[in-house]
Protein backbone atom coordinates (compact mmCIF):
# COMPACT_ATOMS: atom_id res chain seq x y z
CA UNK A 1 0.00 0.00 0.00
CA UNK A 2 1.32 3.29 -0.98
CA UNK A 3 0.01 5.00 2.54
CA UNK A 4 -3.17 3.93 3.94
CA UNK A 5 -4.97 7.22 4.02
CA UNK A 6 -2.40 9.90 2.13
CA UNK A 7 -4.76 12.83 3.75
CA UNK A 8 -7.78 12.88 6.12
CA UNK A 9 -10.27 15.62 5.56
CA UNK A 10 -12.29 17.10 8.76
CA UNK A 11 -12.53 14.62 10.66
CA UNK A 12 -13.80 16.45 13.73
CA UNK A 13 -16.95 16.98 11.07
CA UNK A 14 -17.00 13.31 10.40
CA UNK A 15 -15.72 13.03 7.19
CA UNK A 16 -13.08 10.52 6.62
CA UNK A 17 -11.53 10.57 2.78
CA UNK A 18 -8.52 9.83 0.31
CA UNK A 19 -7.19 12.39 -1.68
CA UNK A 20 -7.16 9.86 -4.65
CA UNK A 21 -9.93 7.15 -4.01
CA UNK A 22 -9.71 5.73 -7.34
CA UNK A 23 -5.74 4.94 -6.59
CA UNK A 24 -7.04 3.36 -2.80
CA UNK A 25 -9.99 1.46 -3.98
CA UNK A 26 -7.26 -0.47 -6.78
CA UNK A 27 -4.83 -1.00 -4.04
CA UNK A 28 -7.19 -2.36 -1.57
CA UNK A 29 -8.82 -4.56 -4.15
CA UNK A 30 -5.75 -6.29 -4.93
CA UNK A 31 -4.58 -6.79 -1.49
CA UNK A 32 -7.71 -8.20 -1.05
CA UNK A 33 -7.95 -10.00 -4.10
CA UNK A 34 -3.81 -11.40 -2.94
CA UNK A 35 -5.42 -12.86 0.82
CA UNK A 36 -8.64 -14.32 -0.15
CA UNK A 37 -7.60 -17.54 0.19
CA UNK A 38 -6.21 -17.15 3.57
CA UNK A 39 -8.92 -14.52 4.70
CA UNK A 40 -11.29 -16.43 7.05
CA UNK A 41 -8.27 -18.33 8.07
CA UNK A 42 -6.60 -15.53 9.25
CA UNK A 43 -9.46 -13.99 10.68
CA UNK A 44 -10.35 -16.81 12.92
CA UNK A 45 -6.69 -17.15 13.95
CA UNK A 46 -6.05 -13.25 14.97
CA UNK A 47 -9.21 -12.86 16.65
CA UNK A 48 -8.84 -16.34 18.81
CA UNK A 49 -12.33 -17.34 17.36
CA UNK A 50 -14.08 -14.36 18.66
CA UNK A 51 -15.14 -12.61 15.43
CA UNK A 52 -17.45 -15.62 15.40
CA UNK A 53 -19.32 -14.23 18.23
CA UNK A 54 -19.09 -10.91 17.00
CA UNK A 55 -21.11 -11.49 13.80
CA UNK A 56 -23.98 -13.45 15.66
CA UNK A 57 -24.30 -10.29 18.02
CA UNK A 58 -24.68 -8.51 14.50
CA UNK A 59 -27.32 -10.57 13.18
CA UNK A 60 -29.09 -11.11 16.98
CA UNK A 61 -29.59 -7.47 16.43
CA UNK A 62 -31.67 -7.76 12.86
CA UNK A 63 -35.68 -7.32 12.89
CA UNK A 64 -37.11 -10.62 13.03
CA UNK A 65 -39.46 -9.56 9.99
CA UNK A 66 -36.46 -8.50 8.14
CA UNK A 67 -36.82 -9.62 4.19
CA UNK A 68 -34.09 -8.52 2.17
CA UNK A 69 -30.54 -8.41 4.15
CA UNK A 70 -27.71 -6.57 2.08
CA UNK A 71 -24.26 -7.79 3.47
CA UNK A 72 -21.80 -5.05 2.13
CA UNK A 73 -18.19 -5.78 1.75
CA UNK A 74 -19.45 -8.93 2.55
CA UNK A 75 -16.06 -11.04 2.07
CA UNK A 76 -15.91 -14.59 1.78
CA UNK A 77 -20.05 -13.98 3.22
CA UNK A 78 -19.97 -15.38 6.36
CA UNK A 79 -22.01 -12.47 7.63
CA UNK A 80 -24.39 -12.90 5.22
CA UNK A 81 -24.51 -16.50 5.84
CA UNK A 82 -24.77 -16.16 9.96
CA UNK A 83 -27.87 -14.40 8.82
CA UNK A 84 -29.48 -16.74 6.90
CA UNK A 85 -28.50 -19.68 9.51
CA UNK A 86 -30.08 -17.43 12.38
CA UNK A 87 -33.64 -16.86 10.60
CA UNK A 88 -32.61 -13.08 9.93
CA UNK A 89 -34.28 -12.31 6.66
CA UNK A 90 -35.52 -14.00 3.87
CA UNK A 91 -33.50 -13.33 0.95
CA UNK A 92 -29.58 -12.10 1.21
CA UNK A 93 -27.30 -10.61 -1.12
CA UNK A 94 -23.44 -10.65 -0.27
CA UNK A 95 -21.74 -7.90 -2.17
CA UNK A 96 -18.37 -6.89 -2.45
CA UNK A 97 -15.77 -5.48 -4.96
CA UNK A 98 -13.53 -8.12 -4.77
CA UNK A 99 -14.77 -10.99 -6.88
CA UNK A 100 -11.62 -12.95 -5.56
CA UNK A 101 -13.24 -12.85 -2.19
CA UNK A 102 -17.23 -13.38 -3.56
CA UNK A 103 -15.54 -16.74 -5.21
CA UNK A 104 -14.62 -17.63 -1.44
CA UNK A 105 -18.07 -18.37 -0.05
CA UNK A 106 -19.30 -20.79 -2.82
CA UNK A 107 -18.01 -23.86 -0.87
CA UNK A 108 -19.80 -23.05 2.35
CA UNK A 109 -22.78 -24.53 3.42
CA UNK A 110 -26.41 -22.36 2.46
CA UNK A 111 -24.02 -20.36 -0.69
CA UNK A 112 -26.46 -21.25 -3.36
CA UNK A 113 -29.35 -19.61 -1.52
CA UNK A 114 -26.55 -16.46 -1.63
CA UNK A 115 -26.99 -13.64 -4.35
CA UNK A 116 -23.47 -12.66 -4.64
CA UNK A 117 -22.87 -9.00 -6.16
CA UNK A 118 -19.66 -7.52 -7.01
CA UNK A 119 -20.38 -3.90 -6.21
CA UNK A 120 -18.50 -0.96 -4.49
CA UNK A 121 -20.27 0.48 -2.06
CA UNK A 122 -19.20 3.96 -2.98
CA UNK A 123 -21.99 3.41 -6.06
CA UNK A 124 -24.13 0.61 -5.35
CA UNK A 125 -26.19 -1.25 -8.52
CA UNK A 126 -29.20 -1.57 -5.90
CA UNK A 127 -32.30 0.86 -6.69
CA UNK A 128 -33.26 2.82 -4.68
CA UNK A 129 -35.26 1.64 -0.78
CA UNK A 130 -35.10 -2.22 -1.69
CA UNK A 131 -33.00 -3.51 1.27
CA UNK A 132 -34.95 -3.69 5.02
CA UNK A 133 -31.09 -3.60 6.46
CA UNK A 134 -27.51 -3.62 5.65
CA UNK A 135 -25.03 -5.02 7.50
CA UNK A 136 -20.68 -4.34 7.07
CA UNK A 137 -18.34 -6.59 8.96
CA UNK A 138 -14.77 -4.63 9.12
CA UNK A 139 -15.70 -2.74 5.81
CA UNK A 140 -16.15 1.16 6.48
CA UNK A 141 -12.51 1.78 7.26
CA UNK A 142 -11.83 0.63 3.47
CA UNK A 143 -14.70 3.23 2.01
CA UNK A 144 -12.75 5.44 0.54
CA UNK A 145 -15.01 8.44 1.05
CA UNK A 146 -17.44 7.06 4.29
CA UNK A 147 -19.51 9.88 3.52
CA UNK A 148 -20.31 9.08 -0.12
CA UNK A 149 -20.45 4.96 1.57
CA UNK A 150 -23.17 6.29 4.08
CA UNK A 151 -25.32 7.97 1.60
CA UNK A 152 -25.32 5.34 -0.78
CA UNK A 153 -26.29 3.16 2.35
CA UNK A 154 -29.64 5.40 2.84
CA UNK A 155 -30.27 5.33 -0.64
CA UNK A 156 -30.39 1.94 -0.78
CA UNK A 157 -32.56 1.53 2.89
CA UNK A 158 -36.18 1.44 2.86
CA UNK A 159 -37.95 3.70 5.50
CA UNK A 160 -37.51 2.22 8.75
CA UNK A 161 -34.23 -0.05 8.02
CA UNK A 162 -31.40 -0.63 9.90
CA UNK A 163 -27.96 -0.22 9.55
CA UNK A 164 -25.49 -2.25 11.18
CA UNK A 165 -21.55 -2.25 11.31
CA UNK A 166 -19.08 -4.28 12.97
CA UNK A 167 -15.80 -1.96 12.94
CA UNK A 168 -12.30 -1.50 14.57
CA UNK A 169 -12.39 1.84 15.61
CA UNK A 170 -10.10 4.22 16.28
CA UNK A 171 -9.32 4.65 20.26
CA UNK A 172 -11.34 7.41 21.64
CA UNK A 173 -9.34 7.72 25.60
CA UNK A 174 -11.74 10.73 26.14
CA UNK A 175 -14.97 8.43 25.21
CA UNK A 176 -15.04 6.39 28.57
CA UNK A 177 -17.80 3.88 29.44
CA UNK A 178 -18.75 1.97 25.84
CA UNK A 179 -16.82 4.45 23.67
CA UNK A 180 -13.60 3.39 25.38
CA UNK A 181 -11.29 1.86 22.69
CA UNK A 182 -8.63 -0.81 22.28
CA UNK A 183 -6.68 -1.54 25.60
CA UNK A 184 -3.20 -0.25 24.92
CA UNK A 185 -1.97 -4.12 25.57
CA UNK A 186 -4.36 -5.36 22.47
CA UNK A 187 -2.95 -2.08 20.80
CA UNK A 188 0.71 -3.46 21.00
CA UNK A 189 -0.83 -7.13 20.21
CA UNK A 190 -1.71 -5.40 16.78
CA UNK A 191 0.65 -3.26 15.53
CA UNK A 192 3.43 -6.14 16.06
CA UNK A 193 2.02 -9.66 16.43
CA UNK A 194 -0.51 -9.21 13.39
CA UNK A 195 2.10 -8.22 11.08
CA UNK A 196 4.23 -10.90 12.05
CA UNK A 197 1.38 -13.49 11.33
CA UNK A 198 0.45 -12.41 8.33
CA UNK A 199 3.66 -12.37 6.89
CA UNK A 200 4.41 -15.95 8.34
CA UNK A 201 1.01 -17.12 7.72
CA UNK A 202 -0.90 -15.07 5.65
CA UNK A 203 2.52 -14.72 3.77
CA UNK A 204 1.64 -11.06 3.22
CA UNK A 205 2.79 -8.85 5.61
CA UNK A 206 1.95 -5.84 3.99
CA UNK A 207 -1.74 -6.74 3.93
CA UNK A 208 -1.87 -7.84 7.74
CA UNK A 209 0.21 -4.21 8.29
CA UNK A 210 -2.89 -2.42 7.04
CA UNK A 211 -5.13 -3.38 9.70
CA UNK A 212 -3.33 -1.70 13.06
CA UNK A 213 -2.62 1.04 10.58
CA UNK A 214 -6.13 1.91 9.34
CA UNK A 215 -7.52 1.32 13.08
CA UNK A 216 -5.31 3.69 14.04
CA UNK A 217 -6.75 6.17 11.44
CA UNK A 218 -10.39 5.61 11.37
CA UNK A 219 -12.92 7.13 13.00
CA UNK A 220 -13.69 6.99 16.51
CA UNK A 221 -17.05 5.26 17.99
CA UNK A 222 -18.52 8.72 18.48
CA UNK A 223 -17.23 10.38 15.10
CA UNK A 224 -19.51 7.08 13.55
CA UNK A 225 -22.28 7.76 15.56
CA UNK A 226 -22.38 11.32 14.82
CA UNK A 227 -21.94 10.39 11.33
CA UNK A 228 -25.31 8.08 11.13
CA UNK A 229 -27.32 11.05 12.88
CA UNK A 230 -26.21 13.44 10.38
CA UNK A 231 -27.55 10.34 7.83
CA UNK A 232 -30.84 10.58 9.53
CA UNK A 233 -30.47 7.52 11.56
CA UNK A 234 -32.26 7.43 14.81
CA UNK A 235 -31.89 5.02 17.72
CA UNK A 236 -27.74 4.87 17.19
CA UNK A 237 -26.01 2.40 19.62
CA UNK A 238 -22.46 1.42 20.26
CA UNK A 239 -21.78 -2.29 21.88
CA UNK A 240 -18.17 -3.08 22.78
CA UNK A 241 -17.18 -6.69 21.28
CA UNK A 242 -14.13 -8.52 23.49
CA UNK A 243 -12.74 -5.47 25.59
CA UNK A 244 -13.14 -3.22 22.97
CA UNK A 245 -11.65 -5.41 19.95
CA UNK A 246 -14.03 -4.19 17.86
CA UNK A 247 -17.42 -2.37 18.27
CA UNK A 248 -20.94 -3.23 17.01
CA UNK A 249 -22.25 0.45 15.84
CA UNK A 250 -26.02 0.53 14.66
CA UNK A 251 -29.33 2.67 13.88
CA UNK A 252 -32.23 3.16 12.33
CA UNK A 253 -33.61 5.58 9.62
CA UNK A 254 -37.35 6.77 10.17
Amino acid sequence: MSGFREEIHGREAGAWTVRDGATHGREVRAMFARISGVYDFMNHLLSFNRDRTWRRRVVARLDHDTWEVLDLCAGTGDLALEAMKAGRGRAWIAADFCPEMLEGSRSKRGAEQLRLAAADAMSLPFKNHSVDAVTVGFGVRNFADVRAGMAEIVRVLRPGGQLLVLEFFRDDPAGGGEHRGVARPVRWLLRTVVPTLGRLVGRDGAAYTYLPGSMDEFLTTSEFSALLAEHGFGGVFTERQTFGIAHLVGGRLP
